[in-house]
């Protein structure tokens, strides 16, 4: 029993032994981020890397040594893949040291100007060096923020792998594992490293490419400014386009004509696949030679998938062509454009059409890209498929010589897909250099435009390239009553058409008015009722036409009517019969414009305007009043110049009893005619009328006549009446008596008398009328 607990014990000491020998050689981080390895001095830097590199190495001999030690084909296969790992971690320290030395990124060298004029080689060089600059911008740009995002993503990772290495390191788990992880979370320091120390190179190379981008912006402009054109150059440039359109035309002759070739053997070679297709169908049923069968129709296929990619090479290859020429007209038209600015000429039309293309480019850009990046998986998916095909038809092709044909066909079909490949990338960045020239002359064309004429060209180029959507919502159909469909464009138009001839006719109808008026003996009312019905109806007959134009069926206007006739039982009514008043009014005439007339309600006034709907009344203090039609119509209403303009006024007035009544009246008719729009004849002569003994005046009035046409105002008729009497009656002594009462008590009670009596006595008699009027008399009990 003793002897068991020492062997027990001896083996756990065996165990502990072997576990710290197994792990005494694993280095411990002290931290997630190794900040020595790209912060601090050139030489603290370099010391620290070298004696990471010492630290390496002697994992490297440590590993190399175990290596030794194992001897199973999976244990060396592990430890083969950790010297890999580690030998891997020098190749980075290397980098790390090479980018410690390496100098600041040099920026791009501005060509040298001289003075103006500027030929047109140095704006080629100039506008080259700005897209150069502008590439490298952007180049850093995502440089930097692949560097921003992938050092935060290492540091996250950094930071979650520590805790497990230490775990592994001192639980004692597996020694390959632990290596493993070691090697992982070195590799990620290096290039955590590495970027730290790219990052101020790039922010300053940045910062330097973007002023030079602004420096080169503004260094093109100044050149384009002064750009100096000459006939040569035009000249030479179409010589140039005419040679390169000859060259353009016989290569497309050659390139059509092996795309004719090219659909030949597609035809023969899908007609052989159908034939090797139909023998091993019939070669499997017998058992017999179907595997070589097999491996014609892989042979084939591959034949067919080669001419495929040819025939998409060579339309890579026209659209390469078409760019060449497309860039040569560019350059041509920007010229001639040029120049006739110079001479005044706007370029409106050439940004139109240059904006439009360069969108266009910027389109297929896009397409082709999508294309490259399916070229490039078929490429990828083809090679997975040539080695399986290789394998499958090396062990059923009886002979070399088939062999050698099946790889040259492989060979063939790789080669054709690389080219198309290599040609999308070719027209990839042909398109992009030829966008980014157009869109710099179109610029540089603008900068030299005023304001308004960029904003012009502006809008012009805007409703271009949103015009098939602003089509779309225009043409959209809202509504569609009977055969015809309401859209937005034919709401606008009929809006637009019935603005137009609604200030059209106004136009007419005020002309006419003026002309019937100066021409004709036509008074104002019969004009304006006239003209009214005429503006109404050919108003009617507006709408009809503009309704006919958006093609409305004008029969189907009986379907509307009757809808409407709904609603004028309902909730038109009023309206309605506004509408048929204001007809009548103007037909039969009973008012007319400038007829002063007297409602029911009291509203007293000069007719100014009969419209369709309602009259505008002013009345005498200045206030214009809208009376609806229907009260004209269904109403009493008092007018003061219906047949003509004669109307008879009645001034009433008193004179004391004392009076001649002969002569009052001489003098009131004196007084009469002494106001100037005072009117007589045979037919409407003056006249004073006695009218009664009043209760303290004589009581007359005069009734004068007046035109009132030509009167503004009752009030101010009277008031010119009233003031001419007074003052004839007071230069002849004629009193206007006031009224006056004479009060009789008859019984009163005891106090109330003292007091009347007290009151009498301090304030005398009391004072009684002079005027000799007839005295009235109240009594009160």
């Amino acid at each position: 029993m003793r002897f068991f607990h020492f062997s027990l014990l001896s083996l756990l000491l065996s165990l502990i032994c072997f576990l710290s020998a197994a792990h005494a050689d694993l280095p411990d981080i002290p931290a997630a981020i190794e900040t020595q390895l790209y912060q601090g001095t050139v030489e603290e830097v370099t010391a620290f890397i070298a004696k990471r590199q010492a630290q390496v190495d002697g994992l490297i001999a440590q590993l190399s040594t175990d290596m030794q030690k194992v001897k199973g084909e999976e244990d060396q296969v592990v430890f083969t893949a950790l010297l890999d790992l580690f030998q891997g971690l020098s190749f980075q320290l290397k980098n790390l040291q090479a980018e410690l030395a390496r100098p600041e990124i040099p920026s791009l060298q501005a060509p040298a100007l001289g003075s103006p004029p500027y030929n047109l080689a140095l704006f080629d060089a100039m506008a080259s060096f700005q897209q150069k600059a502008a590439q490298q911008l952007g180049l850093y740009e995502e440089n930097i923020a692949y560097g921003v995002a992938r050092i935060a993503a290492l540091k996250d990772e950094l930071t979650t792998l520590m805790p497990l290495y230490s775990q592994m390191r001192t639980e004692g788990s597996s020694r390959t594992q632990a290596y493993e992880k070691l090697a992982y979370i070195l590799s990620l320091q290096h290039e955590y490293a590495i970027l730290q120390l790219k990052k101020p190179k790039l922010n300053k190379a940045l910062t330097d490419t973007r002023s030079l981008a602004k420096e080169a912006a503004n260094l093109s402009e100044q050149v384009f400014e002064k750009l100096q054109i000459s006939k040569d150059d035009i000249g030479a440039l179409k010589k140039r386009l005419d040679s390169l359109n000859e060259r353009h035309v016989s290569s497309l002759a050659r390139l059509n004509a092996e795309y004719l070739e090219l659909n030949k053997q597609s035809v023969v070679a899908e007609s052989k696949l159908d034939k090797a297709l139909t023998a091993i169908g019939q070669e499997a049923k017998e058992e017999t030679g179907a595997d070589v069968k097999e491996g014609e129709q892989q042979r084939l296929e591959l034949l067919l998938d080669a001419i495929r990619f040819r025939q998409k090479a060579i339309i890579q290859e026209k659209m390469n062509l078409d760019l060449v020429v497309k860039g040569m007209m560019f350059r041509q038209e920007w010229l001639t454009a040029y120049v006739e600015m110079a001479r005044g000429k706007k370029p409106s039309a050439f940004l139109e059409t240059w904006s439009r293309n360069g969108e266009e480019l910027i389109a297929k850009k896009d397409v082709l890209v999508r294309d490259l990046s399916l070229a490039t998986q078929q490429r990828a998916d083809l090679t997975q498929r040539l080695v399986a095909i290789t394998n499958k038809v090396r062990s059923s092709i009886n002979g070399d010589s088939q062999m050698s044909t099946f790889a040259r066909q492989a060979e063939q079909s790789t080669g054709t897909l690389d080219v198309y490949i290599f040609a999308i990338a070719d027209n990839i960045h042909d398109l992009t250099r030829l966008s980014e020239e157009i869109e710099l002359i179109l610029q540089l064309l603008r900068n030299r435009m005023g304001s308004g004429e960029r904003l012009l060209s502006w809008g012009m180029a805007y409703l271009a390239d949103n015009w098939e959507l602003s089509r779309n919502v225009l043409f959209y159909p809202l509504v569609t009553i009977g055969e015809t469909s309401i859209t937005l464009i034919s709401i606008c138009k009929v809006i637009f058409l019935l603005l137009i001839g609604v200030r059209f006719l106004r136009a007419i109808r005020r002309k006419t008015a003026n002309l019937l008026t100066e021409r004709t003996a036509m008074t104002p009312g019969a004009v304006n009722s006239m003209t009214t019905l005429v503006y109404y109806a050919a108003l009617v007959l507006c709408i009809l036409i503009v309704l006919s134009t958006i093609g409305f069926n004008i029969s189907q206007l009986g379907i509307i009517f009757g809808a409407l006739s709904v609603g004028l039982g309902f909730g038109l009514q009023t309206i309605s019969n506004n509408f048929v008043s204001g007809i009548i009014l103007l037909t039969e005439q009973p008012i007319q414009v400038g007829d002063y007339v007297e409602l029911e309600t009291g509203v007293t006034g000069e007719v100014k305007k009969i419209s369709i709907r309602a009259t505008i009344v002013r009345t005498f203090d200045g206030e214009d009043v809208i009376v609806p039609n229907s009260e004209l119509v269904t109403n009493r209403v008092n007018t003061w110049s219906y047949e003509d303009n004669w109307r008879r006024l009645k001034i009433p007035f008193g004179v004391s009893y004392d009076s001649d009544p002969i002569e009052v009246v001489r003098l009131a008719e004196e007084a009469a005619r002494e106001v100037h729009f005072t009117k007589e004849d045979s037919d409407h002569p003056l006249r004073i009328f006695f009218e009664s003994f009043g209760d303290s005046s004589l009581d007359f009035s005069i009734r004068p006549w007046c035109w009132m046409n030509q009167i503004h105002a009752q009030s101010g008729m009277l008031s010119d009446y009233y003031f001419v009497l007074f003052r004839k009656l007071k230069e002849a002594g004629i009193a206007i008596p006031y009224p006056q009462t004479d009060l009789h008590i008859k019984s009163i009670s005891p106090e109330v008398l003292v007091v009347l009596q007290n009151m009498d006595s301090a304030q005398g008699q009391g004072k009684t009328g002079e005027s000799g009027g007839q005295s009235e008399e109240q009594k009160i009990v």
